[in-house]
């Protein structure tokens, strides 16, 4: 593989410097509270730079976004990730996810809130990223569905997968939406949350009325 052109490696550089200064930002302070100036500075470029490799119509909330999307994305698919054996029975499996999805909280809620809270706001400027990470969380629960096709007595798998994605990822992040998330997680209830949710999934698969 052909090294990139310098100038491009430069430029690269540069957007990766400005997504990790939000990302440094957003540990400390609210985003609405950071302004462009703000942002510039802790990525050591200029103000123009940052218009330069983003929306001028919203600049910071064009990197949130693409910060938000990469960050998810390499959730998703990074290594090591916990998976429950494929002998591990259905209830432990879904608690594993159910945990799994409360330790991503736990890692990325800082940009998590202000993505949804924005992308409520703006759905005109959420583009098709956000499409794509929705897809990725369906798939997810597809491939988990037909992986235990014999546990389950759901029969239509792709609904399934819906009231799953919406179980474990809209539920869970509710706290952060409405500013609680200390709380959250500074004790045992997000986990007993978490386990409580994994228990309606099971039953919803295993015992469909």
């Amino acid at each position: 593989m052909r090294a990139k052109p310098a100038n491009q490696r430069r430029s690269q550089e540069k957007r990766d410097r400005i997504l990790a200064a939000l990302d440094e930002l957003l540990k400390d302070r609210p985003f609405a509270a950071i302004s462009v100036a703000d942002l510039a500075r802790k990525a050591d470029v200029s103000p123009a730079t940052l218009y330069q490799r983003f929306s001028n119509v919203d600049a910071t909330a064009s990197v949130l976004l693409e910060l938000y999307y990469r960050k998810v994305e390499e959730w998703a698919r990074r290594p090591g990730k916990r998976l429950a054996a494929p002998d591990t029975p259905l209830l432990e499996a879904l608690r594993a996810i159910a945990t799994d999805a409360l330790d991503q909280i736990a890692a990325i809620g800082h940009l998590m809130r202000p993505a949804y809270l924005y992308s409520r706001q703006h759905p005109e400027r959420v583009g098709g990223g956000w499409t794509h990470l929705e897809e990725l969380a369906l798939q997810g629960f597809r491939t988990f569905l037909r992986s235990r096709s014999s546990e389950i007595l759901v029969k239509n798998h792709d609904e399934a997968a819906e009231v799953l994605c919406h179980l474990f990822n809209f539920q869970l992040l509710r706290p952060l939406l409405h500013g609680e998330e200390d709380s959250w997680r500074s004790s045992s209830s997000g986990k007993r949350f978490a386990a409580q949710l994994a228990d309606v999934a099971y039953r919803y698969l295993a015992f469909p009325s």
